[in-house]
């Protein structure tokens, strides 16, 4: 979890945490009618989040602050996305429209992200907690994961070599 609380999507951290965000759950299920009239529901699992808001940038670099996300938006790829009090996930950045114009150092906006489908493992397997057995290579080995994802995704790790101290969360996604 993003335990400072502020909202980034790879090196982009938004100054001010949107004052609107929504992370949407959702199923896939489909209904099917059957002889006589009865209806047949399935249920085909859950599908990716979508995570959208609305925030402001303030002060008076706030141009500066929109278009540095705006380029963020248009190199486009997929990175990891921090919500606060969340485990981080890695998104597409889906949308980005300016609401509303420089008025007295303030420009509003309205974002969206996806989550991206991660099929190689669990859902489950966002976070664990170490015992101080092992080390990042380790866990890299485990998860199928790279080291240089995993060194992204747990920054305040130095040593990839060492263990990493019991009690200590290794972030997966």
């Amino acid at each position: 979890m993003n335990c400072d609380g502020k909202m980034s999507f790879g090196a982009f951290v938004f100054p001010l945490n949107p004052y609107l965000l929504r992370i949407t759950h959702s199923r896939t299920v489909t209904e099917a009618k059957t002889l006589y009239g009865a209806a047949a529901v399935s249920d085909m699992g859950g599908t990716v989040r979508r995570i959208s808001g609305e925030g402001e940038f303030c002060g008076t670099d706030c141009i500066r602050q929109f278009a540095e996300l705006q380029r963020l938006f248009e190199n486009g790829g997929s990175d990891i996305l921090y919500l606060p009090s969340q485990p981080p996930m890695l998104a597409v950045f889906e949308s980005l429209t300016m609401t509303g114009r420089d008025i007295e150092g303030v420009i509003q906006y309205r974002f969206s992200f996806v989550e991206m489908p991660q099929p190689y493992r669990s859902r489950a397997l966002t976070r664990k907690t170490a015992d101080g057995s092992c080390c990042l290579w380790d866990y890299a080995y485990e998860s199928g994961l790279s080291i240089e994802t995993l060194r992204r995704l747990n920054p305040d790790i130095m040593r990839p070599d060492q263990p990493v101290p019991a009690g200590r969360s290794v972030y997966f996604c």
